[in-house]
């Protein structure tokens, strides 16, 4: 892997780190979204600081170099984040389609008898 490339992971997953941790400082994320992105980020230094890690484990897969490793796992770990945002998104939507129905059902009731409070 060249040393560009091992700069680049470096600072980009510090720079993701130190972002992530300011977003939960502020409570603006989740510990739960968080921990993943430390991790991801944990993941690209360590493969930065040590490319033979790369290498060793992109020879055992028959993958052509390093770099093309750290793509992959780049992509299959957001293809990961991808499928687990998209469960949260289908049960958040499950959740707001029954507080509308709730909402409107109380609604019709309140219209339907305009004494009760």
């Amino acid at each position: 892997m060249s040393w560009a490339m091992r700069i680049l992971l470096i600072v980009g997953s510090v720079l993701t780190a130190l972002y992530v941790l300011r977003r939960v400082r502020r409570s603006k994320m989740r510990t739960e979204d968080s921990v993943f992105w430390l991790f991801f980020s944990l993941i690209l230094v360590l493969l930065g600081i040590f490319p033979g890690i790369a290498t060793g484990i992109a020879e055992w897969l028959g993958v052509q170099s390093a770099a093309n490793l750290v793509f992959l796992i780049v992509i299959f770990l957001l293809i990961i984040k991808l499928f687990l945002m998209d469960q949260r998104i289908s049960h958040l939507q499950q959740q707001l389609t029954g507080l509308i129905q709730d909402t409107g059902i109380t609604r019709l009731k309140d219209t339907q008898d305009p004494g009760r409070t």
